[in-house]
């Protein structure tokens, strides 16, 4: 009787572990399904004529967010030739530096070296996390229609943020960079070493952002890790 009671709790427990793996099991597949089916419709032509498009056209296609900034083909444009390259390294060991660097790969110009290398950049300091992209919208326009570089300086940016500017780096729409400074000090820094004004999070709510209040500098470098401020055009 004991033995029997024993096999029998045995095989509830072997029970309840069929039925678990099976529900575990059911709730991946139909995860995965789901995620599958919202991916399709993210990329996917929309089921509804588009007005101005024929309908015996074909369907427009669309790359989202996480393909653009994960592809693995991406390679940034190198502009600088060996010579150039090896020029701008001399220079970099007496520029004024700080030791932080651009925020992400994708803000990388010349892929041999690693670095950022911008001309004659408008440079933003904000003096507060920036946490939508509204806030940041009639800077980056100003400065594309003057065909301005950017560089974008705060103490954090939300993820919306830096993913809009990484995807503008990777298709050339923009030139930019972002460099986060959580230290109020070294915001400061930087903006005696290129004559910026901290831009107060009141002023980037309300699109307010003089031209005056912009640092620039003749060349900046950045790496992961590091910046440089060159103020010779050399």
């Amino acid at each position: 009787m004991h033995t029997g009671s024993v096999t029998l709790g045995y095989l509830g427990i072997a029970l309840v572990l069929v039925v678990g793996i099976a529900i575990v099991v059911y709730g991946w597949l139909s995860d995965r399904a789901d995620t599958r089916r919202r991916q399709e419709a993210l990329t996917g032509a929309p089921d509804r004529p588009i007005p101005g498009h024929s309908p015996d056209a074909p369907a427009p296609s669309y790359v989202t967010e996480y393909e653009v900034l994960h592809q693995s083909e991406y390679h940034p444009a190198t502009t600088l030739t060996d010579a150039e390259r090896a020029d701008l390294q001399r220079r970099l060991g007496g520029a004024p530096s700080l030791p932080h660097g651009h925020a992400a790969r994708e803000f990388t110009t010349d892929e041999p070296s690693g670095l950022c290398v911008l001309a004659d950049p408008w440079i933003l300091v904000a003096d507060q996390s920036v946490t939508t992209i509204r806030e940041l919208l009639p800077f980056i326009e100003k400065a594309r229609a003057t065909d301005h570089r950017v560089i974008v300086v705060a103490p954090s940016l939300g993820r919306e943020v830096l993913a809009t500017l990484q995807v503008n780096a990777v298709k050339q729409t923009l030139s930019c960079a972002v460099v986060l400074i959580p230290d109020a000090g070294q915001r400061r820094a930087l903006c005696s070493l290129v004559g910026a004004v901290p831009i107060p999070w009141e002023d980037l709510r309300a699109g307010y952002i003089p031209t005056a209040d912009l640092g620039t500098c003749a060349t900046w470098v950045s790496s992961p890790d590091q910046l440089w401020v060159l103020q010779d055009a050399e």
